[in-house]
């Protein structure tokens, strides 16, 4: 398979340069198992995992190799041996689950990420959900799309009535309105879907992400399963990530339901989600306004007023708050990095010293 065909481009070209060469090749991660993973190029399909330089000079597990990254290989037999990740163009993560403020790279290089809802009537149809995935997508530079999947189960007059609801949150985002299960709606993301280009699913579980993969590959691929009949929720059938091939020449990977929808990235990414509130805060008396109890706050005045919905406020507030604790975690991280670097640091140079008085 040539690289254009796996979404190689000039970004990546203008890297490759620097190791004209150094006999290294090309590929792009397709699946990750553990320790080890699956890479196409142009020599075809082979497992591959990391050289121990490339564990020596990570920083953190963000800088291992996640699906759609390109990657720099030596070797002939299997395993392959990566060397190098290349830049990434644009990604999908989030902070990593528990108590730390590491970044977990859940997808790489993507051009189009389709944020999923399904409309069965369950709890996967919700705004504030909606409204997380897009802070989470804009922050990582694909252009956000969302599908409204099992549109099949709906009359005329609920389908508008779901539309207008997501068409409040979404400002210039398409929303496309499908179902995997009748193919209704499915060649509008065919038609973005055009070689080279790379798209990832995202979503709740149950929403029908790995469904509409089966639909634009053309195979069962992906293993679906049926929502709790309680409340209408669905099961982990993707447990893993991977990347597929469309029969448009396009590429789309599947990612697992989050449980935990916590953004990593910069605050701008709120402002790109909340477009309305960012445009409200600067007529507030202060700079600085936190938008909650300071005089002349013009998000607040909009809110009592109703030309804010209360609701999506205080997701905004309580996604600004996550980002802001994150900002002050990492802060903390670096400093104990710091701390602990210097620490190494003096050791070393009493140690050397010892060492010289013995001469």
């Amino acid at each position: 398979m040539k690289l254009n065909e796996l979404g190689w481009n000039n970004f990546f070209e203008e890297q490759m340069k620097r190791w004209e060469g150094s006999g290294l090749m090309a590929g792009r991660v397709v699946s990750v198992a553990g320790a080890f993973y699956i890479v196409e190029s142009e020599q075809g399909r082979r497992e591959s995992r990391v050289s121990g330089h490339f564990q020596y000079i990570a920083a953190g597990r963000e800088d291992y190799p996640a699906v759609g990254d390109w990657v720099l290989l030596r070797g002939e037999g299997e395993p392959l041996i990566i060397e190098r990740v290349l830049e990434r163009k644009s990604r999908f993560s989030r902070r990593a689950a528990g108590r730390t403020s590491d970044e977990q790279v859940i997808a790489a290089n993507i051009d189009i990420m389709f944020i999923t809802a399904s409309l069965e009537g369950g709890r996967n149809f919700t705004l504030r959900g909606i409204e997380r995935y897009i802070v989470m997508v804009s922050d990582g530079g694909a252009q956000p799309v969302i599908i409204l999947n099992k549109c099949d189960l709906c009359t005329e007059d609920e389908r508008e009535d779901y539309l207008m609801q997501v068409k409040q949150v979404s400002g210039d985002i398409p929303v496309l309105m499908v179902s995997a299960r009748s193919g209704e709606g499915v060649e509008r993301i065919h038609e973005l879907l055009k070689q080279g280009v790379t798209a990832a699913f995202t979503g709740p579980s149950g929403a029908g992400k790995s469904a509409l993969i089966n639909r634009l590959t053309g195979e069962e691929i992906q293993r679906t399963g049926e929502l709790r009949e309680a409340d209408l929720r669905g099961r982990h059938t993707t447990t893993s990530r991977e990347l597929f091939f469309t029969g448009s020449g396009g590429m789309v990977i599947d990612t697992p339901g989050l449980r935990e929808l916590r953004p990593f990235g910069e605050r701008d990414s709120l402002d790109s989600a909340f477009t309305e509130i960012a445009e409200a805060a600067k007529g507030c008396r202060f700079t600085d306004c936190s938008h909650k109890d300071e005089p002349g706050c013009e998000v607040l005045r909009l809110v009592s007023e109703g030309a804010i919905e209360y609701e999506r406020y205080q997701n905004y507030i309580t996604i600004r708050d996550e980002m802001i604790s994150l900002d002050m975690m990492k802060s903390e991280k670096g400093r104990m990095e710091r701390k602990a670097k210097e620490k190494t640091i003096s050791k070393l140079v009493k140690s050397f010293y010892r060492e010289s008085d013995k001469y």
